[in-house]
């Protein structure tokens, strides 16, 4: 019982679900079935700002410990990894709803033919990559043009989930990877010092 309760835990989808159109505009954080707007929030007060403790100065003849500076292969190395995170993360998203309903008008109207054609080969053009590394379940894309209106239009709704177990195993393969990252540059920072220490006693 207990493991089929955490079966059903870890099959659970969490996203975001956002819309941004001339009527609504939200940002909803879900877990599972329910949903939290976090945008636009809602009024808190703002919080009083503590002062700042001021930084203590350096005992006398004693100098203060520099930062290392990562070299280019330490950066190569944080990119990897950053990518690697990434790949995984687009794996396992999932678009559940894609909505772009876009209307093109102008004050002229030979401009807001133009500005139809480019919208249309710019989605083109973005459809077959964005395909390629999205799962899309429900694609919603359209294109009008309007010659009464003076401005264009837009509505834009997105709802991604990924779930729970997914997370975590994006967090077991790539946060290993990290940490033994950092616990590397932790030894080479240490000896570094170490051996500064040596050298000026």
């Amino acid at each position: 019982m207990i493991l089929l309760i955490l079966l059903l835990i870890l099959m659970i989808p969490v996203g975001v679900d956002a819309c941004w159109d001339s009527e609504q505009r939200y940002v909803r954080l879900r877990i599972g079935p329910i949903g939290k707007t976090i945008l636009p929030g809602g009024g808190k007060k703002p919080k009083k700002e503590k002062p700042k403790p001021q930084a203590q100065p350096a005992p006398a003849g004693e100098e203060p410990r520099r930062k290392r500076k990562l070299t280019l292969d330490e950066l190569k190395e944080i990119a990897e990894i950053a990518l690697n995170m990434l790949r995984r993360i687009c794996y396992h998203l999932r678009v559940d709803r894609l909505m772009l309903h876009y209307t093109a008008a102008s004050d002229d109207p030979y401009g807001a033919v133009l500005q139809y054609g480019r919208v249309n080969a710019l989605l083109g053009s973005l459809a077959g990559p964005l395909h390629r590394v999205l799962r899309v379940v429900h694609e919603d894309v359209r294109t009008d043009l309007d010659f009464e209106a003076a401005h264009p239009r837009i509505a834009v709704r997105i709802v991604v989930t990924i779930q729970i177990w997914e997370i975590l195993l994006i967090a077991l393969s790539d946060g290993i990877a990290a940490l033994k990252w950092y616990s590397r540059q932790k030894r080479e920072a240490s000896a570094e010092s170490d051996s500064a220490g040596k050298e000026t006693a």
